[in-house]
């Protein structure tokens, strides 16, 4: 059976995807407010990569530096986002990026490590960091070519968060879970008190669970601010017994935990 740190029955990462604007203003105050601390997966681009974007990478990365100064992780969500296999992100995205599908393990390689390179050099003291798969999708190519890049993902990060489904059996058990490809919770459009069910049937059963958000009162994957705070709430309530704590943080602690006796 897998211990947990204090005596806690069990563990929750928060997660938000793609560096939006409400992320900071809206996100991170909730989270401080109740002291907790969360995985940022941002797509560290700039004006270089997209005219249409305000300001460098540098400039837009380095507006997350007072989170990472409270102790939040910023993740690697790729460069350019690469999209699912089954959307066609030339037609959607702003400056032509092509799906997965056109893609291969030399160009998702080159993209991650560029990607890794930019956040490392505006957060060097970021110990560890986790990546989360574009659009959840761990393979590039088509048909017969189709090939998984986790075997990639794993030898570059600690951990990292694919897709789920809003079922409470399908949480991270600690003994077993394969870190480069970890379960979570798609949250968009979910009431506070569905999040509050799936947290605590993980935690029943001593796993590890990850929510994914998207934008807060913004976007087309959307969760209200209200359904977000009265999550953190509970949160809040039963830290005792639920280790909330970044993606990277918790892997590395089941990574080392699985030989324990």
């Amino acid at each position: 059976m897998f211990t947990w740190p204090e005596g806690k029955r069990g563990a929750l990462s928060l997660t938000f995807d793609d560096g939006l604007e409400s992320h900071r203003e809206i996100a991170l105050p909730m989270l401080e407010e109740q002291g907790f601390l969360a995985t940022f997966y941002v797509n560290p681009v700039g004006n270089e990569d997209d005219p249409d974007l305000d300001g460098s990478w540098g400039d837009r990365l380095g507006r997350w530096r007072e989170a990472v100064a409270f102790g939040h992780e910023i993740g690697n969500h790729s460069l350019l986002h690469p999209c699912s296999l089954n959307i066609d992100t030339e037609r959607e995205s702003g400056f032509g990026i092509p799906s997965l599908r056109g893609w291969d393990l030399g160009r998702i390689r080159a993209d991650i490590h560029e990607a890794q390179r930019r956040i490392m050099v505006t957060f060097p003291h970021q110990v560890a960091t986790s990546f989360a798969y574009p659009c959840y999708e761990p393979t590039v190519g088509t048909g017969s070519g189709r090939v998984s890049y986790i075997p990639l993902v794993a030898q570059e990060f600690v951990a990292a968060r694919a897709n789920g489904e809003l079922s409470g059996a399908l949480a991270n058990d600690p003994t077993v879970c394969d870190l480069h490809l970890l379960s979570s919770y798609p949250v968009e459009y979910q009431r506070g008190e569905l999040m509050i069910g799936l947290a605590e049937a993980a935690s029943a059963r001593g796993y590890w669970s990850i929510f994914t958000f998207h934008g807060i009162d913004e976007g087309s994957l959307s969760i209200s601010g209200s359904a977000l705070k009265e999550f953190l709430r509970h949160l809040a309530r039963r830290r005792d017994e639920l280790w909330v704590a970044p993606v990277a943080e918790i892997a590395h602690a089941v990574s080392g935990g699985r030989g324990r006796p």
